[in-house]
């Protein structure tokens, strides 16, 4: 099947200190990731193009640390990167800096239509939830833009009651999985 929207939140290698471990910010205790990590080249290699229709919209998270990744996630994936948008948190974490914004980078495959609605602000704002977990308002706002059917790459249950999103497919090692996507020998440059 050839998706119109494809949405992925990797599960990006954050820096670690030791042991699985990372440091949210100076004088505060360590957090072990709650999921396994990849490594960039992992990413990279996973056979996405293969699910993307002509003119699919690409929606992928990065933090700001694989914020440079994240493009070539995108070209590794066969996505033109069109624009940022910009997930705006009232509080924040981080090691160097209070990170209060999230990056979602807008792609598309190899043609870009809008067939839906266009000229939106690139700003969500909304509150974070638990670790990892990405707003609602992102699902509506990737809805009002981009076509079905969608694809949600690296998906996570949204609730016990609710574990897939209405009107999405989806893929992750939480879920059950609509798709099969191993990777090949395929590395990001």
């Amino acid at each position: 099947m050839k998706y119109r929207t494809i949405l992925a939140d990797p599960p990006w290698k954050q820096t670690l200190i030791s042991g699985g471990e990372y440091k949210i910010r100076p004088n505060i205790n360590k957090r072990v990731l709650p999921y396994q990590t990849m490594s960039l080249s992992d990413i990279c290699a996973l056979p996405v193009e293969q699910f993307a229709a002509t003119g699919c919209h690409l929606w992928l998270w990065t933090t700001n640390e694989f914020l440079r990744a994240g493009f070539e996630v995108m070209e590794a994936w066969g996505f033109k990167y069109l624009a940022p948008i910009h997930w705006i948190k009232p509080q924040g974490t981080g090691n160097y800096f209070i990170h209060r914004t999230q990056t979602l980078l807008f792609g598309y495959h190899k043609k870009c239509y809008f067939n839906l609605d266009r000229y939106l602000p690139n700003v969500i704002e909304a509150n974070a939830g638990k670790h990892s977990q990405k707003p609602q308002e992102s699902y509506d706002y990737i809805e009002k833009i981009s076509d079905p059917d969608r694809l949600e790459l690296f998906a996570r249950p949204i609730s016990p009651m609710f574990p897939k999103r209405s009107g999405w497919h989806s893929w992750g090692n939480e879920i059950e999985s609509d798709i099969e996507l191993t990777p090949p020998n395929k590395a990001c440059s």
